[in-house]
């Protein structure tokens, strides 16, 4: 078989692999976070949060339209499938094209088998990498960004093979393209201009000196600038506020095209085709304006002019982009209290920016990974528990990735120094640059891996010439030709196999996301938990894109207004609420001019009572015939500071606006606060929110008794016990709880947080049957409704509220459900008490909670024993407290002995 042929072979074999791989897997519809957004305007061609992702928008679009898969969201998760499998492809190409550079023309079987066989070990270490494979199954832009990335990289490897040739000017000009392109998708792409720029200096240059090398770095920093801050920023400005200049420059651009082109001009005709071809590949970007000026449904920032949208690529709505030389830049209180952990901007750069936030995420994909809890560390052979599911984590790849790509590394640099720093440029500047770039603080919303990408890219093509490097060594030491293909067979397996089939094998549970269903059915119980017209505020991500894909693309309650508190602080945001009415949806009711909103910003605020009207018949249509709450005719509370400058007290634009309109909208529509919601956001009515399903209704009169379980009833019953086939889109009560009882589903921890508010719900419920007529059997049907869609062995309920279960049980008189629960809880609460012996503060420290289990188990010596651990670290003036509760337990002990 030729060279091209059976290089050709194996890597549409390794395309094949990946691609099956990623389809059994994949999500099989809407993920969390941005993916859902991302969804959304793939199917309306709307405008997403910026800098926006327009070619990613256009190959989604074209994805929904494709029958690959019944579920739309499926069909754009599949394009990320698609692509990753075709990075596999590039990542094996480029290793081939690079080990040829030693290993020209191979003619004996150990040869092909390091020049073909090798790199089949790095191309699948990335297919089965954790990041790559997490960024492979939905639909976020770091999977086509990766993918554009890798074949820009592959283009310019052939170009080097054949640069002698004019013809070659083609692969140079289709590389621009592709990185014009790929801005449209995300800014990674053009971070290779570094290690294209290296191969043409290679390529052309054979002595390397200080000096052309340091030329050749000014010329690459010098074209990054050009296409990042001239092309993709200055020009759209200039269009606005000074429309001659760049016409004037796109005819001196145009003009030297033709002059270099008439005069054989070869590097000025490439330099200036290659500019124009850039910005022909980011024109992408007209989507977002002509879509913005449709006003879509979903239109961020609403871009619908240039000086919006210069705004727009900008980011200006997240404030400017933090400079490299402050670490410790953010002024968020949380961020600020962070920072007081390290001695200095350095020592916070060095242990958190670079090894927390990089190399942590490194050793996730080339040592192993302790679990998937945020902030799970890096895993050799043993690890703590507490990071993620006993029987998926931790996954364990014993560094060999690691040591395989640090070989390879060492021995591509021995074989071609030239190709080594050029790859290592990739690796450096897409791993480190970007750490010192991003001056992420400290907390972080949730993991950042997918950054690093390209990073992770660049050591995989290590691990394949490390392997390559191996069987090279290996088959150099042996004589014989038949030994020789023994052994180089038998490395390239044991390769294989304790590498990328061990990678494969450890991920696999906690990478298949083919059953997870839960974003979809949350946004929908969320939505169906409210009333017709309603208005939902939302508290971020996960509680508003799933939502916006589940109306805009399934048509599911259009009729509601989700209203996000995060891009409640926007002025564009508002005013759409205010003036645009998508599907036929009600205005959101605002009473403020267009020019105030326009205006506001930060105010002054201490904390103080607010009153708002409420008319006799909205009482009468709850229900209330209390006349002393009817005669007041408002409702009242204290409205607090939501932020604090030293002694200076104000609130935000989103409370304000929270403020108006629940004002405004004088109790003709039902309002909500999604439960994800923080009690910070509800402006002081937590005594005024009733819960109906996953939301809390703002109702006219306050709680009646105070208790933690203000919930409708009747609503709450219907949302939890009448679970649809399928499902509707006008409203209808009734929750969906797909495979939530599956042990064989992987849950993310995002998914197991929210398990949270469904318990929560069923709990409130279950109190609520007790505290109004202490109904036992109702109880009881509740909790063991909750267990049977959401089982513990199967999405495990953190041990405190296991606790609230089991107590709930032995009051209703369910014994030996009570003693199962206490049983299981046992074991975790003591493991609590040996791991932070003094956590003893708090109704539920793991103390507590066994000294109660044991009480009502009837176990008191056991109680005794936990109490004497207690008086160790228990305040000298409190101890009296512990040894009279120790007094009683012994009293019971010894009536329960006669």
């Amino acid at each position: 078989m030729g060279k091209l042929k059976l290089n050709h072979v194996v890597a549409f074999v390794l395309f094949l692999i990946s691609l099956v791989v990623f389809a059994l897997t994949v999500q099989p519809s809407v993920p969390f976070w941005d993916c859902g957004e991302f969804i959304a305007v793939s199917y309306t061609l709307g405008v997403p949060h910026p800098p926006g992702a327009p070619f990613f928008i256009i190959l989604g679009r074209i994805a929904t339209l494709l029958p690959i898969a019944e579920d739309i969201a499926k069909r754009v998760n599949l394009v990320s499938a698609f692509v990753s499998a075709l990075t596999v492809m590039f990542l094996y190409l480029i290793t081939v094209r690079l080990i040829l550079r030693w290993k020209a023309n191979p003619q004996d079987f150990v040869d092909k088998l390091i020049v073909y066989g090798a790199p089949v070990v790095g191309a699948l270490a990335l297919s089965f990498s954790d990041t790559f494979w997490f960024n492979a199954v939905e639909a976020e832009v770091y999977a086509t960004s990766l993918f554009l990335m890798s074949f820009a990289i592959w283009l310019g490897m052939v170009w080097f093979e054949k640069a002698d040739k004019i013809e070659s000017d083609r692969l140079i000009l289709l590389i621009a393209y592709v990185i014009g392109l790929s801005i449209g998708v995300h800014l990674l792409s053009i971070l290779t201009i570094f290690t294209l720029a290296m191969l043409v200096y290679f390529r052309f240059r054979e002595k390397v000196d200080i000096k052309s090398f340091t030329v050749m770095g000014i010329i690459a920093v010098g074209i990054f600038f050009l296409i990042y801050k001239v092309i993709i920023f200055w020009i759209p400005s200039m269009l606005d506020d000074m429309p001659a200049v760049p016409a004037v420059i796109a005819l001196v651009v145009s003009y030297g095209i033709y002059y270099s082109y008439r005069n054989k001009q070869r590097i000025l005709f490439n330099f200036l085709m290659g500019i124009f071809l850039v910005f022909l590949g980011y024109t992408t970007y007209a989507l977002i304006i002509i879509r913005a000026n449709d006003k879509p449904a979903i239109n961020e920032n609403a871009p619908d002019n240039l000086v919006k949208f210069v705004k727009y690529l900008e980011r200006e709505q997240y404030g400017e982009q933090p400079s490299p030389f402050k670490r410790r830049w953010s002024q968020e209180p949380t961020h600020q209290e962070n920072y007081q952990k390290y001695q200095s901007d350095w020592d916070f750069f060095l242990r958190y920016q670079l090894n927390h936030m990089f190399f942590r995420y490194f050793f996730w994909n080339f040592v192993g990974r302790a679990g998937d809890v945020q902030d799970a560390p890096a895993v050799f052979l043993k690890s703590e528990s507490g990071w993620g599911k006993p029987s998926e984590f931790p996954n364990r790849y014993f560094a060999l990735p690691l040591l395989l790509g640090i070989f390879g590394l060492y021995y591509h640099y021995r074989k071609d120094w030239k190709m080594f720093l050029s790859y290592l440029a990739l690796f450096l500047v897409t791993g480190i640059g970007l750490a010192v770039y991003l001056n992420m603080p400290e907390p972080q919303p949730r993991e950042r891996d997918y950054v690093f990408a390209g990073s992770f890219f660049a050591f995989s093509i290590w691990i394949g010439i490390g392997t390559a490097g191996l069987i090279e060594l290996i088959s150099d030491l042996i004589q014989s030709e038949k030994m020789k293909k023994i052994y180089s067979v038998g490395v390239l397996a044991v390769a294989i196999f304790v590498v990328p089939v061990n990678m494969a094998i450890q991920n696999w549970d906690d990478h298949d996301r083919s059953g997870n269903y839960v974003p979809w059915d949350y946004s929908y119980n969320l939505l169906q938990s409210c009333e017709k017209d309603a208005i939902l505020f939302t508290n971020g991500d996960n509680d508003t894109f799933p939502l916006w894909y589940l109306q805009e693309v399934e048509g599911i309650r259009t009729d509601i207004r989700v209203v996000n508190l995060s891009l409640l602080n926007t002025d564009w945001y508002i005013l759409q609420l205010k003036h645009e009415e998508p599907h036929g949806a009600k205005k959101v009711p605002i009473s403020l001019s267009d020019n105030i909103i326009r205006r506001l910003g930060l105010v002054q605020w201490e904390p103080r009572d607010v009153s708002i009207p409420v008319p006799r018949e909205v009482y009468e249509k709850f229900g209330i015939k209390d006349t002393s709450i009817i005669n007041q005719g408002k409702i009242t509370f204290r409205m607090p500071n939501t932020i604090q400058f030293g002694e200076i007290k104000a609130i935000r634009v989103q409370d304000i606006m929270v403020r108006d309109i629940i004002e405004t909208n004088k109790w003709e529509r039902p309002i909500y606060f999604a439960v994800t919601v923080s009690p910070d956001n509800f402006i002081g009515l937590d005594e005024y929110l009733r819960m109906e399903g996953l939301a809390y209704r703002v109702v006219p009169f306050k709680n009646p008794k105070g208790s933690p379980t203000f919930v409708e009833e009747e609503v709450m019953k219907e949302c939890l016990f009448n679970e649809p086939e399928g499902f509707y889109r006008e409203p209808r009560y009734g929750f969906k709880f797909r495979n939530l009882n599956n042990p064989n589903v992987h849950f993310f921890e995002t998914d197991r947080n929210l398990m949270q508010n469904y318990r929560n719900a069923f709990l409130k419920l279950a109190i609520y049957y007790y505290e109004n007529g202490r109904d036992t059997a109702k109880v009881i049907e509740v909790l063991d409704r909750m267990e049977s869609k959401i089982p513990n062995d199967v999405l495990p309920m953190d041990y405190r509220l296991r606790y609230d279960v089991a107590r709930l049980y032995d009051i209703v008189g369910a014994k030996e459900k009570f003693m199962k629960i206490a049983k299981e809880i046992e074991p975790i609460a003591l493991e609590q008490i040996n791991r932070e012996p003094m956590n003893i503060y708090g109704e539920y420290n793991p103390y507590v909670i066994l000294v109660n289990l044991y009480e009502m188990m009837g176990e008191y010596k056991k109680a005794i024993d936990i109490l004497n651990r207690v008086l160790v670290y228990y305040p000298q003036q409190y101890q009296h407290l512990v040894k009279e509760r120790i007094s009683r337990l012994e009293e019971k002990m010894k009536e329960n002995k006669k």
